[in-house]
C-alpha cells in the first residue's frame, strides 16, 4: 500500500465517497496545507486537477487564475483500497436519475445492484467480513485492512453507494457492528 499522511488519506477518502470523485477541503485545513496536500497527491497521480464546474467543490486556482477542483484517480482509489468501478451494464452518469447512484450497477428492473470488487482487494476483504452473520466492528475492519478509522468509514459509505445494503447494529456496552444484509428491506437498525 502507498504510504500516505493522515491529511492525504482524509482528502482521498472524502473524494472516494463522493459519486463525482471530487475532493473537498477539510474544515480544519488551512490554505497552505491544502495547497501542499494537493500538490503531493497530483504529483503522485493519486488525484488530478480538473477545471471547476458549477455545483462541485472548488479546491483552488491554477497558474492562469482559473478555479480548479481535485478529482481522485484510479491510482488514488487503489492507494486507499476503495473500488470505484462502474459496471458495463450501468447507464452513463448523464442518463441516471438525479436521486440514484451512478456508481451502482443497474439490474433488469433498474434497481441498484452491488458491484463486486477486484479479488484480493482490501474492499473484497471488508465485504467478506461484513457478510458474516455476526458482521464486523469498525475496529476489526481497521485491524484487518491497516486503514485508519476514517478511511474504513469512507469504505463503508462507498459500499452503500455501490449498491450494498450495510446494516449498523448498535450494542449498548460494545462497539457498533456492521454487516451486509441480503434483503435491504429486512435491514432494521437495532
Amino acid at each position: 500500500m502507498t504510504k500516505l499522511t493522515d491529511s492525504q488519506l482524509v482528502v482521498l477518502s472524502s473524494a472516494a465517497a463522493r459519486d463525482d470523485g471530487i475532493a473537498v477541503i477539510p474544515n480544519k485545513m488551512n490554505k497552505a496545507a491544502a495547497s501542499k496536500v494537493a500538490a503531493s497527491l497530483v504529483a503522485r497521480k493519486l488525484m488530478r486537477e480538473v477545471r471547476s464546474k458549477p455545483d462541485i467543490p472548488i479546491w483552488g486556482k491554477d497558474e492562469a487564475d482559473r478555479l480548479i477542483s481535485l478529482k481522485i484517480t484510479r491510482a488514488g482509489r487503489d492507494a486507499i483500497g476503495v473500488e470505484g468501478r462502474i459496471a458495463e451494464n450501468s447507464p452513463p452518469a448523464s442518463k441516471v436519475d438525479s436521486g440514484s447512484n451512478p456508481s451502482a450497477a443497474r439490474g433488469p428492473s433498474g434497481v441498484a445492484t452491488a458491484v463486486a470488487p477486484r479479488a484480493g482487494a482490501k474492499q473484497a476483504q471488508v465485504i467478506h467480513m461484513l457478510s458474516a452473520k455476526t458482521g464486523a466492528s469498525l475496529e476489526s475492519l481497521v485491524e484487518a485492512t491497516g486503514w485508519v478509522p476514517h478511511t474504513t468509514g469512507a469504505a463503508l459509505i462507498g459500499l452503500r453507494k455501490s449498491g450494498y445494503s450495510v446494516e449498523r447494529i448498535r450494542e449498548e456496552s460494545k462497539s457498533s457492528l456492521y454487516r451486509i444484509v441480503e434483503n435491504p428491506s429486512a435491514a432494521v437498525e437495532a
